[in-house]
């Protein structure tokens, strides 16, 4: 009874080690799921707004270049209200095309004030005029007071913006100060539109004056949101009441009290919930308020993720199998100690004999003294077997190094199994490469961490501006990729200027032609005969400007999409093997962080007697 007590004791304490490990390595592959869900939002939501902040200098650009909007503003700060009646309707009239034009893009207001913060024109509301926004609108407060440009999320009157506010100064003349705004509404669409991410945008009620919940037009644009008492909820042309609904029983409802407990931190957090077979993931991110910089809104995104399911199978399959494994391991340790046991005590009776037997030894004849050698023979049988059974129970004594040892196993165990799930999951995993399939997985996740790391280097500016040998550079390219380059049998054509210098930024090119380079690999692999697979490299000089020039013989892309390939998250890939970015930051990288150009087009050409078609990049860059 007291080895069975040992023994469970035992197994239970190793399983409780073997659960602990494989439970952190679930919530450590959970944790990074979750941070990349964070993430990308944060990615697409900063990418949105750069867009309109683009589009929002530009506009200031044209209001503070145009002599006749001058002209109005200057007429305007001296009229009468009858002449100024006169002036916002001849505005109106001109910036009407305009308005239009940019209401396609989102941008759902143009307001401009006089520098005492009076309105004088609402693009969206003509007739409404003449009202002090001082207490109001800060933008235009801080806009008029500071003479600088401002941008943030504000809540207005009865609607919440994102807005580009600037002065408006001319000849050292502070007129006034414009307003450029882009609604939630709008981004959300583009979400939408662009990434397929389906949001909710929800707005704080305390941000609200206490009398415009009494306004009826108010409560036509908000509800009460599903996710949090807290805050209101802004409809558009995704969502419907039914679909609401849905999302509350099955996801927010369970997950209220953790959602309610994160929110009030004001930090960008993800949360999931299972259904079914499927993950659903929703990720909150903050909005602050311009005037205070504290979160005022959120933007919640609701996606679906299968790898969380198959993480928490293979956890479910990794510990019933070794669940099975340790309780057969002790079983059979059990029964040795137990076989072991027996052993003993049957030795202990024999010998017992053996030392009655002595006694009457003098009285026994020779059969018995023969007698008492076979029983001799016969204990030390027994003491053999004995040996052997005491090695064998020996291997009760590894569990303790064997339970220390599986962390580092275990860990590879699951993360190999996700891994060769997804392979398998697109068609990837063959019996020929199944054994480079890890190492691939590993250099993978290694070189896309490097990537995301030189993209966000590149946003913040932390860049190394020099000179350096252009030929020098695309060896080093090439050595990167070389293990792709010898797995896919692609054959690289170099014709190199040895003398070409640049003065730019050597890591930023180098990922340019990482980026271009996998999306021409992608195309090559699919080409049947490997021994025609080819990337031609050449570099130049042509008035003063150095001429990169990279063309494969995939066969071109098709011209309706031509003028898409460098906008951000267009790929033609599945969502799964790439996010669309990759020819998008290249072109950021020529074109704005070294002041080059970058063109693509179809071509047909020869090489060694052969009529090939693909697609060639023209990089075109400044020389030393």
């Amino acid at each position: 009874m007291r080895l069975k007590v040992i023994i469970l004791t035992l197994f239970i304490f190793s399983y409780g080690i073997v659960l602990l490990v494989t439970s952190q390595n679930k919530n450590t592959r959970l944790d990074l799921i979750l941070k990349t869900h964070i993430n990308l939002l944060k990615t697409h939501y900063k990418i949105t707004k750069d867009y309109f902040i683009t589009d929002a200098k530009n506009i200031q650009s044209t209001f503070l270049e145009d002599k006749y909007v001058i002209n109005i503003l200057e007429k305007a700060q001296r009229a009468t209200n009858e002449e100024r009646a006169i002036l916002r309707k001849e505005l109106y009239d001109f910036l009407a095309p305009l308005y239009k034009r940019l209401q396609l893009k989102g941008i759902n207001q143009i307001h401009i004030v006089f520098s005492n913060n009076i309105s004088f024109l609402r693009m969206h509301k003509p007739n409404k005029f003449g009202d002090d926004l001082t207490e109001i609108r800060y933008t235009f407060k801080y806009a008029n007071e500071m003479k600088k440009s401002i941008f943030g999320f504000e809540q207005g009157r009865s609607t919440h913006a994102f807005r580009y506010t600037f002065p408006f100064i001319h000849n050292n003349q502070h007129m006034g100060a414009i307003d450029i705004s882009l609604s939630s509404e709008s981004i959300q669409e583009k979400l939408q539109d662009i990434n397929n991410i389906h949001s909710h945008f929800l707005v704080d009620k305390k941000i609200f004056h206490k009398k415009v919940w009494e306004s009826s037009n108010l409560m036509n644009r908000y509800i009460q949101s599903i996710e949090h008492k807290d805050y209101m909820f802004t409809l558009n042309k995704f969502h419907n009441k039914e679909r609401l609904l849905n999302s509350k029983k099955r996801i927010i409802f369970p997950l209220k009290d953790e959602i309610n407990k994160k929110i009030e931190l004001k930090q960008p957090f993800a949360v999931y919930k299972q259904y079914t077979n499927n993950v659903n993931v929703v990720t909150f991110l903050p909005i602050d308020n311009v005037r205070e910089e504290k979160a005022v809104a959120y933007l919640v995104s609701y996606d679906k993720d299968p790898y969380i399911y198959d993480i928490y199978r293979s956890y479910s399959i990794i510990n019933i199998v070794l669940f099975v494994g340790l309780a057969t391991l002790f079983y059979f340790i059990y029964r040795n100690l137990n076989y072991k046991k027996e052993l003993e005590e049957e030795v202990s009776i024999k010998t017992k004999d053996l030392q009655k037997v002595s006694k009457n030894l003098k009285d026994l004849n020779e059969n018995l003294e023969q007698k008492i050698v076979f029983e001799v023979e016969k204990s030390k049988a027994m003491e053999s077997k004995l040996f052997q059974s005491e090695k064998m129970a020996s291997m009760g004594e590894m569990i303790g190094n064997i339970a220390h040892q599986w962390r580092q196993p275990l860990s590879v165990i699951s993360t190999g199994v996700t891994g060769m799930k997804m392979q398998k999951e697109y068609d990837l995993l063959t019996d020929d490469i199944f054994n480079d399939t890890c190492d691939v997985i590993n250099k993978n996740a290694q070189y896309l961490s490097t990537t995301i790391d030189d993209f966000r280097n590149y946003i913040k500016g932390d860049r190394e501006k020099k000179v350096f040998n252009l030929k020098k550079d695309i060896n080093s390219f090439i050595h990167l990729v070389e293990g792709s380059i010898h797995k896919y049998n692609i054959n690289i054509v170099l014709d190199l200027d040895e003398s070409i210098e640049i003065n730019g930024y050597e890591n930023e090119l180098t990922q340019c032609f990482i980026n271009i380079f996998n999306n021409a690999k992608d195309v090559l692999v699919e080409i049947e005969n490997s021994s025609e697979r080819y990337l031609f490299i050449s570099t130049s000089i042509e008035n003063d400007r150095v001429l990169i020039k990279i063309k494969d013989n995939g066969g071109g892309i098709q011209e309706d999409i031509m003028p898409k390939i460098f906008e951000p998250y267009f790929t033609t890939k599945h969502q799964s093997q790439g996010t669309g970015l990759g020819l998008h930051m290249t072109y950021s990288l020529i074109v704005e962080g070294m002041n080059g150009t970058i063109e693509a087009k179809n071509i047909c050409f020869d090489y060694e007697d052969k009529n090939y078609n693909g697609l060639e990049i023209t990089i075109t860059l400044p020389s030393e």
